[in-house]
């Protein structure tokens, strides 16, 4: 009895927030770290089935990274970095289309709709969704071929769900000439976000959240205002950068609200979403908090 009860109020302390996010529009970008694992892969297609069966119109974007840079050793091409980026030359490439389309989109949306959904996969240059312009480093570095967003057009994934399909997308996509580039996959689902007007902007990723103090623990930050993630960027970490930098850009094109969360905690997004207490980090519109980023919940 006392375990039924429990789990009665769960279902009660999770109710407002299904009324509140019902017909809205959640963008969940997920890291290649939370789908290198079948079994943690499983958990996290069951947790974004329960969110779009309850009514949340979910838009998933993925990476790759642990994946790409395993199969990029295979082929005996090194991974390289500059700010977070990966130098892709064209035989890094085609590795990137082949590992995020050919094997994590397709995986990913089968295990979606192994758990009850109708999701569909998709990569940037589908129906013109996501166009590029070739970037390069901070410092003037040749990344190859890794694109900048510069457009989004949102009307192929609107479509989709509208006819009640979940969109899952890889972030690869061309630039005006159809040339295919690969997009760090957290600049593309804060731009995908952006276009969609989304309620939420959510990251699973392989840490606890955003750090003040990156490396220790204790910095943890609850919640932020834009204004203080604006401050703290130039002092992250390359790796939590793009992520930051998704969150600036897509709460500012309006977006109502972002989320870092740890992706190693079993049913993370469910406790994020639907509970009062919340896990990672949160991030608001608006001017800074003004208590050292140790905002509660």
């Amino acid at each position: 009895m006392r375990s039924a009860l429990a789990k009665a109020g769960v279902l009660t302390e999770a109710l407002p927030y299904i009324r509140t996010y019902r017909g809205q529009t959640v963008v969940v970008k997920i890291g290649g770290q939370a789908l290198d694992d079948p079994a943690k892969a499983s958990l996290v297609a069951e947790d974004l089935a329960l969110m779009a069966l309850v009514g949340i119109e979910l838009v998933v974007v993925h990476g790759g990274g642990p994946q790409v840079s395993e199969a990029m050793t295979q082929a005996g091409i090194e991974p390289k970095f500059v700010d977070g980026l990966r130098v892709t030359d064209a035989p890094s490439m085609e590795i990137v289309r082949r590992v995020l389309i050919g094997s994590i989109n397709s995986d990913l949306v089968a295990r979606l709709n192994a758990a009850g959904l109708s999701a569909v996969g998709l990569s940037g240059a589908d129906g013109g969704l996501v166009e590029v312009t070739t970037t390069r480093g901070a410092g003037g570095e040749d990344l190859g071929l890794v694109g900048e967003v510069t457009a989004v057009d949102p009307a192929l994934i609107s479509s989709l769900l509208a006819d009640g399909r979940t969109p899952v997308v890889a972030s690869v996509a061309p630039n005006a000439e159809g040339v295919v580039h690969n997009v760090n996959a957290d600049a593309a689902a804060g731009a995908i976000a952006a276009a969609l007007d989304a309620a939420k902007l959510v990251f699973l990723t392989n840490v606890e959240g955003l750090y003040a103090d990156f490396g220790d623990r204790d910095s943890l930050v609850s919640e932020l205002k834009l204004a203080d993630l604006e401050a703290m960027l130039p002092g992250l970490s390359a790796g939590m950068r793009p992520k930051a930098t998704s969150v600036v850009d897509g709460l500012r094109a309006g977006v109502g609200k972002a989320h870092i969360l740890d992706g190693r905690i079993e049913h993370a997004l469910l406790v994020e979403v639907f509970t009062d207490e919340g896990i990672g980090t949160q991030v608001l519109p608006g001017s800074s908090t003004g208590n050292g980023f140790k905002g509660e919940r």
